[in-house]
Parts: C-alpha cells; structure tokens; sequence
C-alpha cells in the first residue's frame, strides 16, 4: 500500500492566509521577495524530506517560516549580524502567529549553521539548514550575479552548478 502524503499547498494554507505572514511578500531577499525564497526552500525541503522518510509535515512548516521578519524588525542591526540575528526573530514571529512544535523550532533557529552557534538537533533541521544554503545559491547565482560580475571563473562554475542542481530539484515544478 502507498503511503498517502499531504499536499505541500495543504501545509501551505495555514501560513499564505496569514496576514503577518503575507507581509514577507514586500520584503527583498536574495534577489527576489522573502516569500518567494521560503517558498522555494519549503517546496524543496517538502520533496526532500518525504524522499528521506522525515517528519515532512514539520520540515515543511519550519522551512515556510524560517525567514519570517521584516526587515525593520532588524532596527540598527545591518550586514552580517542579521544572519545571525534573524532566526531568533522568525521563531519569535511564527510562535507569535502558529503553533509551533520543537522540531520545527529548533529547524527555525538552526537553519543559519554554521554562521549561528545554535545546532540542528535533527533530521529535519538538517535537511531544512542544508536545502536553505543550496537554495540561497542559486537564487545569489540567477538573479544577484552577472557573468560579467563574476571574475573568477571557479566562482562562476561553482555557479552554474548550484543553478543546475536547483533546475533540477524542481523540474517537477514547471
């Protein structure tokens, strides 16, 4: 018998008719809006984390929300400290906002590892932390950089790979 999974727009619902939530949709982020990126890394983390046997219900939940602040929320603090800071903000506004369970809380504050000290105490963290970082990637690669930008032609393969494992993660999206 097929195991019956629920549907990553299922998961989705509780978070995109959140208006707090919503709000990351004004918000840039790698090139593109923060929801946009969350949602690429969820959809990415959903089909990832059902391959893997995970917790695929919580891996989704924690990877919709890992990013879920608005930049004012940053106040003074600029540059690299926010990707230290940040995370300890989205858990704080997804607790605010759903009920959030200790797996998906510990994949929240984790998902910046190793920049922040705080480790992914499972498999669903892990998976959350390692599809953000490859996810991040490729979106720098596709919408940040140019090939005239990129000098070093190492820096520009390293590129290219990361865009055509990302082209194929989601070939099944398109």
């Amino acid at each position: 018998m097929r195991k019956r999974y629920k549907k990553f727009d299922t998961i989705a619902k509780e978070f995109i008719s959140n208006e707090k939530f919503m709000r990351i949709q004004n918000e840039s982020h790698h090139g593109i809006t923060r929801y946009e990126h969350s949602m690429r890394v969820a959809r990415n983390v959903y089909k990832l984390s059902k391959k893997l046997n995970l917790d695929y219900i919580s891996a989704t939940r924690a990877a919709i929300v890992h990013d879920f602040f608005v930049n004012e929320e940053f106040g003074t603090n600029r540059g690299l400290i926010q990707g230290v800071v940040h995370p300890d903000i989205a858990l704080a506004n997804a607790r605010g906002e759903f009920k959030i369970n200790d797996i998906e809380a510990n994949a929240i504050e984790a998902h910046m590892f190793p920049l922040s000290t705080v480790l992914p105490k499972s498999k669903e963290a892990w998976c959350l932390t390692s599809v953000d970082k490859a996810v991040a990637i490729y979106e720098y690669a596709t919408n940040k950089f140019s090939v005239k930008r990129i000098a070093n032609p190492v820096s520009y393969a390293v590129c290219l790979m990361f865009v055509y494992i990302m082209n194929f993660l989601t070939i099944n999206n398109r």
